[in-house]
């Protein structure tokens, strides 16, 4: 493919002349090379500076934007009866994304889940298994009861 030159307006302006007749158009002056090989270097080092600056600032505002997320602790009341369904439990668990810790209490049919989740995710996922609830600790319970 044939390379276009890009000139710049006044370049254009400087070449061409109008002459008295409408369809003529006659050029007094010849573009030099080394005219547009500086124009080009000029905007390619200018354009390198930007590119540079860009740069410095992306790499400074990823250190300084970047936050640490506190993880978040869910517990769940889970149906187990016995170790097979703990287990059950455990491993639909471990193979949850965002889940830095978890712990299965058999006895209590409780389960605490700790990393970058949401109560409902962990909720509706662990409900694929066995059915499950949000905890309510026992004191909630009592006050809620005393306020009806």
């Amino acid at each position: 493919m044939g390379r276009t030159k890009k000139l710049g307006l006044d370049k254009v302006l400087d070449c061409f002349s109008l002459s008295l007749c409408s369809n003529a158009c006659a050029c007094i002056h010849s573009v030099e090379e080394e005219e547009d090989e500086d124009e080009r270097k000029a905007l390619v080092s200018s354009q390198l500076e930007e590119l540079v600056k860009l740069r410095d600032f992306v790499d400074g505002a990823a250190k300084t934007l970047a936050f640490h997320l506190e993880p978040k602790t869910v517990e769940l009341k889970v149906s187990m009866h016995c170790y097979g369904c703990a287990k059950k439990v455990q491993k639909h668990i471990s193979k949850m994304d965002g889940v830095t810790s978890f712990e299965v209490d058999l006895e209590n049919k409780k389960v605490v889940v700790i990393g970058d989740i949401t109560p409902y995710e962990v909720l509706e996922s662990i409900s694929k298994v066995k059915f499950a609830e949000l905890w309510v600790a026992p004191n909630s319970k009592q006050q809620a009861a005393e306020r009806l």
